[in-house]
């Protein structure tokens, strides 16, 4: 996607996304294990559409090189879950959840691009400030290193080069104009969809 400069046409948005108040008093130790455990609940939905919606594509030449099993969450959110949840019911997806996942399911259902910029916001987002998120969870929330799953990438022991080469995927994918133009509106959506996930957790 030469050109495409989607971290700079996506900045806003994600700025927005990332200083939530909610993610705000989380990372920052205010809140307890058992908000962290919400936000891990409220994930589980999300990866699950967004992971079951990645088989529709899975042959796309637009996504060549960036679908990768070694992505995948569900199964170490299912696990971190077992040990954090304590016995509880499984929490439903909030108003906010649910739409992000109505946007990941039926509205995405012919449109590569659009899918591939939740996958490069979730994904990479995970690679990167993810990490944050699983270091100051595990200390401020004393979740043990076995329960934070989630933020581990089997097979993935580099993370920069391994971002760098998704990067290049995206740049050199074969979209058309109105292919990127939807990428990057897609990739907005995707971060005000995330605020406004977090903002139901607030």
């Amino acid at each position: 996607m030469p050109g495409c400069s989607c971290e700079r046409a996506t900045q806003d948005a994600h700025e927005q996304a990332e200083h939530s108040h909610f993610m705000g008093d989380l990372l920052g130790g205010k809140l307890d294990r058992g908000a962290y455990v919400a936000l891990l609940e409220q994930y589980l939905h999300l990866y699950r559409a967004l992971e079951e919606t990645e088989r529709r594509f899975a042959d796309a030449p637009e996504q060549a090189g960036v679908l990768d099993s070694r992505l995948d969450r569900v199964d170490s959110l299912e696990a971190d879950l077992a040990d954090l949840r304590e016995g509880a019911t499984p929490a439903a997806p909030t108003a906010a959840t649910a739409e992000y996942v109505e946007r990941l399911t039926a509205l995405l259902a012919d449109a590569p691009e659009r899918y591939f910029a939740h996958h490069y916001l979730r994904y990479l987002g995970d690679l990167s400030g993810g990490q944050v998120i699983g270091r100051l969870a595990g200390r401020h929330y004393e979740i043990p290193a076995e329960s934070l799953r989630t933020w581990r990438f089997e097979g993935i022991e580099k993370h920069k080069p391994y971002k760098d080469q998704y990067r290049v995927a995206l740049d050199t994918a074969p979209l058309t104009e109105a292919q990127r133009e939807a990428f990057i509106d897609e990739a907005q959506a995707g971060f005000l969809l995330a605020k406004k996930l977090f903002d139901s957790l607030a």
